[in-house]
């Protein structure tokens, strides 16, 4: 077994930043008046801080464990579909993002109400809350036992402490302190691993990029080593079919539009993720180090014998092998707040459901914008603490390989839960009840799909008779599912729109209306909304020329010179950044004296 163990000095650069991240809420705690500021920013944040947090927020720390894991096994295949499907989110997004940002609502499940009406809104909230807290839990686990297994930290401590960590921030800072973190953090994120890539790709083993065709196993290239063609055909259909309805779900990575200024900025943000995520493509050669793992550790059971998956370690050993000391602490840091922006859905994303789609319907009709954001900030906590309970349950539960019977289950409800929000912004022809009844047709179909599967069926189906691998097993399964999901969820959707005409003539203005906002652009003067642009030049100005100097201060690490500058690279590219934002918050100030 090979030994990873972290030095001094990235123990003093986890703590150091800790302490940055902790502060961040107290920034911008005076920045919250009230709920909408709260649990959206306001709906007044400009592209580069919402753009930023959408693009962090689809980087979970799974990207670094699981994710690693497949790409550890089948090389560019999920890397591919990645930069696949951001070119079909792009112009998708650029049609239908800026419609979400005009529906004037703080909370998605605020749009489902407008769009369906109490019944459907209400069935949401009661599966939407505890599914996050779910997943939010579980993917607090995922880390913290990956974390555990190759860095020796108490998993129950780690568990504890990320989410006081993102609790803490969120209860004084709300959205705001999220979405400036996602940006800090995304910045030092993808700066540290595009180090990691540089050094792991330029490794003798390695011999550069333009030396990966000779060097990495067939695997890698060829996709269907691992699954016959049919199959692999399908997995990616049906891949990148979830993941385009996920980046337009307002209960998804769909929420994060509502937080922009307007239609402008949205569209601005989309521009955004097209360059980070397709031109670059960012998301997709983050992996490159799981892709020349396969060669320099071609047996991770020999690097992670106590882990449970131990090409989940993949990245991670990489990183070990390239990095100098302090620069590790600092990826721990990236690892850490991809992990904290995907549980922000669970902690200030669910107080605002509670607080706008509960609170507010049955508790205080006529609460106030005060009363709202104190028990947002309540239930902040009790959501904090619920995270904890569910991650170290699950802890207890790991070694019954739970994972994998609940990613089905997550996607039997998934998908039921995604298609009428997603179809009932574009087609309004549907009464109030084609939403709850969708969803509960779809939980039935998917049920009955899970029941009726079996691998003999799906030999059947494929016109195959070779039997089938563990891998193409739970590729089947799970194409199987979906599509059957899929089909009768729109389809049942759609034939509800046959009993559109006899809805009330109240419902039938509301959805009017609605469809009306959505079309019609925000109007700052008009709807009184607060000019906020140079607070936002100003706080995230602050905040990178902080935490980029002490990035640069790593430079007196004695390491070797390769080392010191990649301390200059990653210090010095977000203390510019900081530099450009807080010039731009001097000159707006300026301009208007």
């Amino acid at each position: 077994m090979i030994e990873f163990t972290l030095v001094g000095w990235d123990w003093i650069v986890i703590a150091l930043y800790l302490v940055f991240i902790m502060g961040i809420g107290q920034v911008f705690k005076n920045v919250n008046s009230d709920a909408s500021d709260f649990f959206r920013g306001g709906g007044n944040m400009l592209w580069w801080i919402a753009g930023m947090s959408a693009i962090v927020a689809s980087i979970s720390a799974w990207s670094f464990t699981a994710a690693a894991a497949k790409v550890y096994q089948t090389g560019f295949l999920l890397p591919g579909i990645w930069w696949i499907a951001g070119g079909i989110a792009v112009p998708v997004l650029w049609f239908i993002a800026p419609r979400f940002r005009q529906m004037r609502v703080i909370t998605s499940l605020e749009a489902v109400y407008k769009r369906f009406g109490l019944a459907s809104e209400q069935m949401y909230v009661y599966l939407v809350m505890p599914m996050s807290l779910f997943w939010g839990g579980v993917g607090l686990n995922a880390v913290a036992v990956f974390f555990a297994s190759a860095l020796s930290i108490d998993t129950n401590t780690t568990i504890i402490g990320m989410t006081t960590i993102v609790t803490v921030m969120s209860l004084f800072g709300g959205q705001w302190a999220v979405a400036a973190s996602d940006f800090v953090q995304g910045l030092l994120m993808f700066l540290t691993v595009l180090v990691v890539v540089y050094f792991s790709v330029n490794l003798p083993e390695i011999g550069g990029v333009s030396n990966l065709h000779n060097v990495l196993p067939d695997r890698h290239f060829d996709f269907t080593e691992n699954a016959r063609p049919v199959v692999l055909l399908l997995w990616v259909a049906v891949t990148l079919l979830t993941l385009t309805l996920i980046s337009i779900d307002l209960n998804g990575e769909g929420f994060k539009y509502l937080v922009a200024k307007d239609g402008k900025q949205v569209r601005k943000m989309v521009i955004m993720m097209a360059v980070i995520i397709v031109i670059i493509p960012l998301k997709s050669i983050m992996q490159l180090p799981a892709i020349c793992a396969a060669v320099v550790y071609p047996d991770m059971t020999a690097v992670f014998p106590d882990m449970k998956v131990p090409a989940e370690g993949a990245f991670l050993a990489m990183a070990f092998k390239t990095l100098p000391q302090g620069m590790m602490g600092l990826l721990i840091c990236g690892i850490f707040a991809a992990a904290m922006s995907s549980m922000d859905t669970a902690v200030n994303r669910n107080a605002g459901y509670f607080v706008r789609n509960v609170y507010l319907k049955y508790v205080n009709k006529d609460s106030s914008g005060e009363q709202q954001l104190l028990v947002g900030r309540i239930f902040t906590v009790v959501f904090g603490l619920i995270i904890i309970l569910i991650a170290i349950a699950f802890n207890k539960l790991r070694e019954m390989n739970l994972f994998d019977i609940f990613q089905v289950l997550n996607g039997m409800i998934l998908m039921p839960l995604m298609i009428p929000v997603v179809l009932g912004i574009l087609y309004k022809k549907t009464p109030s009840w084609s939403a709850w009844s969708t969803v509960l047709v779809g939980l039935i179909s998917g049920a009955f799909a899970k029941m009726l599967y079996s691998d003999e069926l799906a030999l059947k189906i494929l016109s195959e008779t070779a039997p089938l691998n563990a891998a193409e097993q739970a590729d089947i399964q799970y194409i199987f599912i979906t599509i059957i999901v899929f089909v009768v969820s729109v389809s049942w959707f759609f034939m509800t729109s046959i009993f559109y005409k006899k809805s009330s003539p109240e419902f039938i203005q509301q959805v009017d209306v609605f469809f009306e906002d959505m079309a019609r652009p925000i109007d700052h003067d008009l709807e009184d909304i607060k000019h906020q642009d140079g607070m936002q030049y100003k706080m995230l100005g602050f905040m990178c020329l902080v935490f980029g100097g002490f990035i640069l201060l790593g430079m007196l690490i004695p390491n070797e010179l390769s080392g010191r500058l990649c301390f200059l690279f990653v210090g010095g590219v977000i203390f510019s950044i900081g530099l450009m934002l807080y010039r731009k918050y001097l000159k707006s100030t300026k301009d208007e004296v």
